[in-house]
């Protein structure tokens, strides 16, 4: 069953997200989330170079739409999540989120599954992926 969370100012994504998963003993689960972000790390994959290149932000943002997943990697749970984020002139900015600052709230759910999902490093892609669910 899906639940709803309430993250303050200073919260940290994806630790806090994290560590809901970890206080609820949750697996793997779908996440979703709106609210405002005050610093923000996006990431881009350059899959020829087969690694990330990060972009920073120190402005407000609205969180149009976090959308991710938890699942397990080395036992632990890891987030991956994707997010379109609001400026103030209406234009976005959209990637993978490496890292967020929460402001003034952040709302999310969380929504557990049923199956295990199991991630480790694909040396041939360069990322992070799901081998078994």
């Amino acid at each position: 069953m899906a639940k709803i969370y309430s993250l303050k100012a200073g919260a940290k994504v994806p630790d806090d997200i994290v560590a809901i998963a970890r206080r609820e003993k949750i697996a793997t689960a779908r996440v979703e989330a709106i609210g405002g972000v005050d610093r923000l790390t996006l990431a881009y994959f350059n899959r020829e170079a087969k690694k990330y290149e990060e972009h920073e932000y120190r402005e407000f943002l609205e969180v149009a739409g976090l959308l991710g997943n938890i699942t397990l990697k080395d036992g632990e749970q890891f987030l991956h999540a994707h997010g379109t984020f609001g400026r103030r002139d209406m234009s976005a900015v959209a990637g993978h989120v490496m890292a967020a600052t929460v402001f003034p709230i952040l709302e999310v759910v969380v929504t557990p599954t049923k199956n295990r999902a199991l991630r480790k490093f694909d040396d041939e892609l360069g990322l992070n992926v799901i081998y078994r669910a």
